[in-house]
């Protein structure tokens, strides 16, 4: 542990070194006279301009432990997104496993290809992107000199991953950072001194819609967060018991086509992830955003995410007590008036539709991966 702490310790202080290297180096050639240049040049600018389509693809493979696709990785859920919009854009684009393999959880699986299929494409002459979430995905990226970076947790990217990242930085294999939050994006803004595309959560509302009919007024759902979950649902449940709410609290389970259905279902939904670490939270979760696409009300901590999407008191409630009776009273508090409810729910829906669809972030997407108008 005091080894890893110190190579994290060495490398921030590289970055810094090479941030303020990289300032006297402007200041010095600010003496001399140079053609303006556009505030939004970055280290893509390298990449040749190029109307034709490159082909796209996406990661997190590391090794025989980690090989590219694995049950109810919130990661792979939102690369696997990513491709699915490109190819629906027009754009070639595959996620890619060691063994070409995904392990059958969700509701549409992108294209798979092998680490050998993957090579063989990158054989070829045309422009390819090579995306990943993971910047330990070794397994891909070995054979990627480039590659863009979509920081989904600063939990493993600003600890224990950071060494890794600096590296990546420093030698110029990073050609676009993304954030999936503004804390993600601030936090490159900050250490590595260079501009990052917010792209946040993707959500597919090809499937995660409302679903009226098979509502069930008076069900809470959650998902199963850990040892404390059960001890906070029992609070809970015997809480708003006591002042008289009849409410019934199911646990969300299964592969995302039964999460759907049964996330229809519910009237509100807890989530209960605390977030991996004190200081960074997480990226997402994504559940309150899928929750929001059913109508079904979040009530969630505040680990960063959230705030990306609910309004509080609004479309959702975010809490800074993490205690299962502050979540007991903010339960109360949306039930204790029926058409407060229903309010929040239809104000869930026109969110979604505005703001977070697939289709809303694909702007974001163009600009992250430096593809043509």
């Amino acid at each position: 542990m005091k080894f890893k702490n110190s190579r994290t310790a060495l490398s921030r202080v590289s970055v810094a070194v090479g941030n303020l290297l990289c300032t006297l180096r402007s200041d010095l050639s600010s003496f001399r006279p140079k053609a303006q240049e556009s505030p939004e040049r970055l280290a893509s600018s390298d990449i040749p301009a190029s109307e034709e389509r490159p082909v796209i693809f996406a990661s997190y493979a590391t090794g025989p432990d980690l090989n590219g696709s694995h049950r109810y990785c919130g990661g792979e859920k939102l690369l696997n997104n990513l491709v699915l919009l490109l190819r629906r854009q027009g754009y070639e684009a595959f996620m890619v496993s060691i063994d070409g393999k995904n392990a059958g959880w969700l509701t549409e699986h992108a294209p798979f290809l092998s680490l050998g299929e993957f090579r063989n494409r990158l054989a070829g002459n045309g422009p390819v992107r090579c995306v990943t979430s993971w910047p330990t995905a070794d397994a891909f990226l070995t054979h990627c000199p480039k590659f863009y970076f979509w920081d989904q947790e600063l939990a493993a990217s600003a600890r224990g991953q950071f060494p890794v990242l600096a590296h990546l930085m420093r030698n110029g294999r990073i050609v676009r950072t993304a954030g999936v939050n503004r804390a993600v994006q601030a936090f490159h803004h900050a250490v590595f001194e260079r501009q990052t595309v917010l792209l946040r959560q993707l959500v597919d509302e090809k499937y995660w819609q409302p679903n009226e009919p098979r509502r069930i007024k008076n069900r809470v759902g959650y998902f199963d967060e850990g040892g404390h979950t059960s001890e906070f649902i029992r609070v809970v449940r015997d809480q708003t018991a006591a002042q008289g709410h009849r409410l019934e609290f199911v646990e969300l389970r299964g592969d995302e086509p039964q999460i759907i259905e049964q996330m229809q279902q519910c009237a509100v939904f807890l989530a209960l992830n605390t977030g991996k670490s004190p200081l960074w939270g997480e990226g997402g979760p994504m559940s309150p955003q899928e929750a929001m696409a059913c109508g079904t009300v979040p009530v969630c901590f505040d680990i960063n995410g959230p705030w990306e999407l609910i309004q509080q008191n609004y479309n959702g409630v975010i809490l800074n007590d993490f205690t299962p009776a502050a979540l007991s009273e903010a339960v109360q508090e949306i039930f204790r008036v029926p058409e407060r409810l229903e309010e929040m729910s239809q104000r869930c829906l026109k969110m979604t539709r505005a703001s977070h669809t697939m289709e809303a972030r694909w702007p974001a997407v163009r600009r992250f991966l430096d593809l043509p108008e």
